[in-house]
């Protein structure tokens, strides 16, 4: 990449590659659909060809994604969160719930006193 490429431009090929990955496309299959030539789309990739509005819009809407999803940096963690905050508050204590389960469950600190089961001794596994 030349010293003069913008760094957006190699962050916007950076996501480009990662989502195509991330749905197990190859770059031949995602430019077919989006109708560039594949190597000009492996430059989009590597930071060195502007991605263009027009083609920027149709690997959005191929990903299913907005502009403003495309452009967020906060990662999957606060896309999780966001989506709990959507649900109902007796959804929420269900996550949650659920949550804790899995954080018990791998740290081994899983013991049935802690919920129904109704053995008072005894370790059957």
């Amino acid at each position: 990449m030349s010293a003069s490429t913008p760094v957006q431009v190699q962050l916007i090929g950076r996501k480009i590659r990662q989502l195509r990955r991330q749905r197990k496309l190859t770059q031949v299959e995602l430019a077919e659909r989006i109708g560039v030539h594949q190597s000009d789309l492996s430059r989009m990739e590597q930071g060195e060809y502007k991605v263009g509005l027009d083609t920027l819009l149709r690997i959005l809407q191929t990903f299913d994604l907005s502009i403003g999803d495309f452009f967020d940096e906060s990662g999957p963690a606060e896309n999780i969160a966001e989506r709990v905050r959507r649900l109902s508050p007796g959804a929420q204590r269900e996550v949650e719930d659920f949550i804790e389960f899995k954080r018990r469950q791998e740290s081994g600190d899983f013991r049935e006193e802690d919920g129904e089961g109704g053995s008072d001794g005894g370790d059957d596994a």
